[in-house]
């Protein structure tokens, strides 16, 4: 699925921001996630009964799928960038 949802690309869909799809996910010599990485997004979570294929993936952020969460609607996302 996160192959598949990194070849279409595009911004990430939850702040609208481009992703840099070449950023390592984790912190160079750490096991801390880059909050720019691209991840594979849920767009249902899982524990909302969505599924775990293609047609419920979209791009993301680390940070923006890290805030959006268990929700099917992310926060606002402000005009800077900030996510509330």
């Amino acid at each position: 699925m996160r192959e598949h949802v990194r070849k279409v690309g595009g911004n990430c869909r939850i702040c609208g921001a481009a992703i840099d799809y070449t950023i390592p996910y984790f912190k160079a010599g750490t096991r801390e996630p880059n909050p720019e990485a691209f991840v594979a997004d849920h767009i249902v979570p899982l524990e909302k009964g969505g599924r775990h294929d293609i047609s419920n993936a979209q791009a993301a952020h680390w940070r923006c799928n890290s805030t959006k969460r268990a929700r099917i609607h992310a926060p606002i996302v402000r005009r800077s960038g900030s996510l509330d």
